[in-house]
């Protein structure tokens, strides 16, 4: 049951929040740029000038003869956060009374072409007309610091609002159900009735709006020699042409433009995506920057954003083509292809892949996912069910699969593991692996988020059997892994309340030895720490995680695997924030929240993948902590 605890709930997003301040070669624009003071201060943007949309008509906006209330979005033709809201906008354009109002998007763009944005607004469906601001006229009369960024002008032309669409997105990678707040269009409707708005200014959250110009190659930190190795040694893997990132990370080009952008993820820590803290031994894949290739990426954003001598360049890397672990064992593959709205909520689908054919029971080395559309499939879980309930559940749904937030639905025999963009497949150490019965059905749990256009998919899973039967591989020390839990079913977290604090703990009957941890919340998860601690009194940090990205869950394994002996308490605290405040809290206002598996229900449990050196010993571990949960869940009123 540890693959409970990478559940998500929003898209790969590589956007940044806020500004950076830079040299006049390279900066966003500031806010004492043209209209970037607050809106009520009566400011009329000095706009004097005709567009022409990407349908070829031309746009006078120097007239408003007809005294309609003017809206321009700032768009993108790659920011993630900006076409999601296409078919919100396409609503909105909808809705709007046509002879009072103007909806205009807006690409101020110099690097995308007129035929490129015709090609990318036809494809996500744009209802509303695009201007093609070429000049950058309109960017610089409005002074826009993200995309999207919305700005309100009434009749008069005054700017009467500027800020997000509305409250979908708190920050980077913090997208809600859906919308508690509508304040692009309800400035909209203020300003047709020529009433104030009170909330005349909000926070865009999106993709930082940059200008640059490329400073001199003898500056002291240039991109052939410093910043290309960081690149394509720690994101190119996801940042190239048709994987799962937004936009490419392959040439100077890709990297100049976005630069500020770059330095803002990268230092905030929300790029390259890894959320524990580097207070514990080392975990496979750690995906962390230093402290010094952060410096690195600061200083050439902040110089100029030199390319350097073309000599110094290292070469591209080279990725797999297929499997990168060479061919499975066995290949699952969902049955149909499953479609995926532009828009709404993600979606967490399950799709049941019966096993079939196998002769015996097997030990799982390794598992390799390949998402079918890597724009949607943000993560995959894969559990196993030797009960067949999962195909009662797929059953009773005319879409393939079924959907389910939280679990799978059924108690699962087991699971084998996930994967999560970025992530390298790789076996278990030293000849470990997962039980598998012949018989089982795996259940992919994918977890889809709408990209702003209809989506298909179609993905599939290679296994890797241990290379030996599993009788003989179970009559050999360490091999056999499986999961137990310290869970916390008595949550109630009352409204309002930012740092409700829990700790649960469970006492290992066994020695084992820890081979992997997965911490697990929801919305409201704020952090999470698991500690050993020892007979002797002596404390281990197992995990830190200091700031809970539900985002980014994933499965953690240990470097170096290591002992731990019987009667160590394994204990976790986590936090969460059932505030206004935390921008992933699906309800306004907040509610009381109870333990539960619906989204706006909350969990907290710490998985901890082990092994023993016998695998009876093994077993009466995981027997002991299923008790020892039963009991928790018994305490708390969930079963009787």
């Amino acid at each position: 049951m540890h693959s409970l605890s990478r559940l998500s709930l929003s898209a790969i997003l590589l956007a940044a929040l806020g500004l950076v301040a830079g040299s006049p070669l390279t900066r966003a624009i500031e806010p004492d740029d043209a209209a970037a003071n607050v809106p009520n201060a009566e400011i009329r943007p000095a706009i004097d000038f005709a567009l022409v949309d990407l349908a070829g008509n031309g746009r006078d906006l120097r007239l408003n003869d007809r005294a309609r209330v003017r809206a321009y979005v700032f768009l993108s033709t790659e920011c993630p956060i900006a076409n999601s809201y296409l078919p919100t906008l396409n609503r909105l354009h909808e809705a709007l009374d046509a002879e009072r109002v103007d909806l205009f998007g807006v690409l101020s763009d110099r690097s995308v072409t007129r035929a490129q944005a015709e090609q990318h607004f036809q494809e996500y469906q744009a209802k509303f007309p695009i201007l093609f601001d070429s000049s950058g006229q309109l960017q610089e009369a409005l002074g826009p610091t993200h995309v999207p960024e919305a700005f309100v002008l009434d009749a008069d032309g005054k700017l009467v609002y500027r800020g997000s669409i509305d409250d979908v997105w708190g920050e980077i990678g913090r997208r809600k159900p859906q919308a508690t707040k509508s304040w692009l269009a309800d400035a909209i409707a203020a300003a047709v009735d020529g009433k104030p708005f009170a909330e005349a200014r909000t926070t865009p959250v999106g993709c930082l709006v940059e200008t640059w110009t490329p400073a001199e190659s003898e500056a002291g930190v240039t991109y052939c020699r410093d910043v290309a190795p960081i690149l394509r040694a720690r994101c190119v893997d996801c940042h190239r042409e048709g994987q799962v990132a937004p936009f490419p990370l392959e040439s100077y080009e890709d990297a100049a433009k976005r630069a500020g952008q770059i330095v803002e993820v990268t230092h905030d820590r929300i790029m390259p995506p890894w959320v524990p803290s580097a207070s514990h031994g080392k975990f496979v894949g750690d995906r962390r920057l230093t402290e010094a290739e952060l410096s690195i990426l600061k200083r050439w954003a902040d110089g100029g954003r030199a390319l350097g001598d073309e000599a110094d360049l290292p070469p591209a890397p080279k990725f797999a083509v297929g499997w990168r672990m060479g061919e499975p064992d066995l290949v699952l593959e969902m049955p149909s292809d499953f479609e995926i709205p532009a828009d709404g909520p993600d979606l967490m689908q399950n799709f049941v892949l019966p096993i079939g054919g196998l002769p015996e029971d097997k030990l799982v080395a390794a598992i390799e996912f390949v998402p079918g559309n890597p724009k949607v499939v943000h993560h995959c879980l894969l559990f196993l069910d030797d009960s067949l309930r999962a195909r009662k559940l797929d059953a009773a749904t005319p879409e393939a699969g079924y959907s389910r937030f939280g679990g799978p639905g059924f108690a699962p025999s087991g699971s084998l593991g996930g994967w999560s963009p970025g992530n390298t497949p790789r076996p278990l150490p030293n000849g470990m692996g997962r039980h598998i019965r012949k018989e089982s059905d795996v259940v992919m749990q994918i977890h889809y988020h709408p990209t702003g256009k209809p989506e298909t998919d179609r993905s599939r899973v290679g296994i890797y059997f241990v290379d030996e039967p599993v009788s003989e591989a179970l009559k050999k020390p360490n091999r056999l892994v499986a999961t137990i839990w310290a869970s916390d079913y008595g949550l109630d977290i009352p409204a309002g309340e930012s740092d409700y604090r829990r700790t649960t703990s469970y006492v290992l009957p066994r020695d084992v030895t820890m081979v992997g941890v997965v911490p697990h919340m929801h919305l409201l998860g704020k952090s999470m720490t698991a500690t050993a601690i020892l007979p002797s009194g002596e404390e281990l940090t197992i995990i830190d995680v200091e700031k809970w990205d539900y985002n980014w869950q994933d499965e953690y394994y240990f470097e170096r695997p290591f002992k731990l002996p019987k009667g160590t308490r394994l204990e976790a605290t986590a936090a969460f924030d059932n505030s206004e405040q935390n921008p992933s809290n699906p309800t306004s206002p907040p509610k009381d929240v109870k333990w539960g598996d619906a989204t706006d229900a909350e969990m907290m449990f710490c998985f901890f993948l082990i092994t023993t050196e016998e695998p009876a010993t093994l077993i009466q571990t995981v027997v002991d902590n299923l008790l020892n949960d039963r009991n928790g869940r018994k305490a708390a009123g969930l079963i009787r």
